[in-house]
Formats: structure tokens, sequence, C-alpha cells
């Protein structure tokens, strides 16, 4: 069975001159130290400019593309992303988890305007709006990751909306699909939308993912979980650490089939449903876990039934349908939720 996401293929790759994630932090930190002793030596007067973080951005092919910065993005200039302790306005981007030289559970603050001094894009997106082409100024989140203060061992962006809707993105992703986040569209900030054409603010942030950036998006078996709307709060975590109960107890000895249910639930199922003991995930459904956890170990048709389309057995239902899951990405997503009760 083909896992949720893996090794993107060779027209998906970024092509190498991308510097890995983790490269990136750790000229980060030499860029961040060179600049401290730097500003020592000019005695810089103003305190509160940020040190420098190197950052990568990749020439991609889209329908068309505009860069805003070189290709690989290793400006000196490129400001780290200022972090501040109080919001000053509902379109501050709160920051939490794994912040270095935070208390854990602080929550920072980042400004638009500080989010739009890091390198950006431009994307002309098809239909992502609404009907149609826009145009979007979008800053890639392996550049966002690059200008924040990460903990040693962090490896996973996880981002919840204003209508309790979630997404996970691991390192890994962020690398191999190049997610971004959207600044403006159509060259209006969040302050002006929502754009013509579409009924509801999408603000304030959006995130997104696009074939015509990385072609192998199109493969994703729910690229749509990777482009949550309403976008109000980024956590650094580490992925195991984060969702640890799925990890443990029953599921320590996962095999094959249970570890490719658990990561379907992780990058599609996470989006709306909070996994045991209250594993990360969103809020929009309020069926607990150990629900679906005996709807799947006790009526395990009726619970696949109800994945491929939950409105044919309940009109009222607010999930959507999955028709596009395989027999094989069925039988391990019960596996894995069935799981959740003694047998």
């Amino acid at each position: 069975m083909t896992a949720w996401f893996g090794e993107a293929g060779a027209a998906g790759r970024p092509d190498q001159s991308m510097f890995p994630v983790q490269m990136l932090s750790r000229l980060g930190a030499l860029a961040r130290r060179f600049a401290s002793r730097w500003s020592q030596r000019r005695r810089c007067s103003d305190s509160r400019v940020a040190p420098v973080r190197y950052s990568a951005n990749r020439r991609v092919g889209v329908l068309s593309l505009v860069l805003l910065l070189p290709s690989l993005g290793l400006g000196a200039n490129a400001p780290e992303l200022p972090l501040y302790a109080d919001r000053a306005s509902d379109l501050d981007l709160a920051v939490t988890g794994l912040l270095a030289g935070a208390d854990p559970g602080a929550r920072r603050y980042a400004r638009w305007s500080d989010l739009a001094r890091l390198p950006k894009t431009k994307l002309r997106l098809a239909g992502e709006f609404g009907p149609g082409e826009q145009e979007v100024t979008a800053v890639f989140l392996s550049d966002l990751w690059a200008a924040l203060p990460v903990q040693g061992g962090a490896d996973t962006l996880l981002a919840t909306c204003s209508d309790g809707y979630a997404a996970v993105y691991p390192t890994t992703f962020i690398r191999d699909y190049r997610p971004f986040l959207v600044l403006e569209i159509n060259g209006q900030g969040p302050e002006k939308w929502p754009p013509a054409g579409l009924r509801f603010n999408p603000g304030p942030y959006v995130l997104s993912v696009a074939a015509s950036v990385v072609p192998s998006v199109a493969e994703l078996i729910d690229a749509g979980h990777k482009r949550p709307w309403g976008v109000t709060t980024l956590e650094i975590a580490r992925l195991e650490s984060r969702f640890g109960a799925l990890f443990g107890g029953p599921w320590a000895r996962a095999g094959e089939v249970v570890r490719q249910g658990r990561e379907l639930w992780i990058h599609s199922c996470a989006s709306c449903h909070r996994g045991p003991a209250e594993v990360f995930g969103g809020t929009k459904s309020d069926r607990p876990f150990a629900l679906l956890a005996a709807l799947a170990r006790g009526a395990p048709d009726y619970f696949r039934r109800y994945i491929i389309d939950p409105k044919g057995l309940v009109p009222t239902a607010k999930m959507e349908a999955h028709p596009h899951y395989t027999e094989a990405q069925l039988d391990a997503l019960t596996a894995f939720v069935a799981l959740g009760v003694a047998p």
C-alpha cells in the first residue's frame, strides 16, 4: 500500500541545491552567532533588530512563478522572525510548542508585517480561492521554519484553525512537498479578505500545497488536509512525542498494516478528530476516539462504509466522504483504530 506520503518522485523532489531543513537550522545558528558578534562590533543602536538567519528557496516549475528573492535565498539580509509576548492584532499568528528560550506552554505572536519580511514567492493558483486563477504571495514553510527559534529534536509544525480544523506538517513533508503560508491573495492582505468570489473569510492565514509547485502533490491521498484555512496557531513539536499515545500501548508493536493506518490517521483523520488520551487533533468532530475504536472493532463494515460515504449512512453527517480510499487503506485504518479498545 502506498504510504500517505513518502519520498517524492524525481519530478516532485526539490532540486539538489535545496538545503534540508535541518541544515538550514544549523546554518541559521551560525549566522546568528556571526550576526551577534558583528552587531557588537558595529554597536548597533537598535536593540530590537533581529539577528541574521540564512534561509533557502528553490526555483520551481509553475504556470507562472515570480521569485521576489534569489532562488537559493541564502541572503544575509533575511531576518530571524521576531516573536512577541502579547497579541497586538487579530492578524498575529500565534506560535507555541518547542520554542527555544521559552517556558513550556509559552505562546508567542508573529506580526503579519514581520512574516512579510521573510523570503516570499508569488504563485498563480487555479481555483484555490474561487473560480479562475488567483495570484498569491506566499512564504514557504521551509523558510518560516528556518526563521523560528526551534528547540533541538523538533521535527513537525502543527497548525490549528479558528473552526477547530488542524493539519500536520513534518519537516520531511515540508522538504518534499513545499507547503506555503499565504500572506496575500491578488495583492491584498488578510485585512481585506475575503477575496472576490469567496463567500467566507479564509483568514487570518491559509496554508496550502500545490501540484504546480511540486507535481507529486497530485499523488497525495488527501492533499486537502494540507490546505487549512483560518489558521491561527502554529505549534513546533516532535511528532512521536505529540502523538505519543499512538506509538505506545496497544500500538507499541504495530505491524506494517497498523503503521500505515496510523499514518493515515495522523495526516488525514487528525484534521478533525483527537486521538486517545487527547492526542493532538482537530475538534470539529465531537466523536471520542473510544467510540470510533468500538465501531472499528465491533462493526468494521459499518466503520468502513461510513468513511467512504458518511451521508449515505447518516444524512446529517458533517464528515467529508473518502470514496477514493482503497480497500488496503480502509483495512489499515480500521486495524489501527480498532486497537483503541480492548478485545
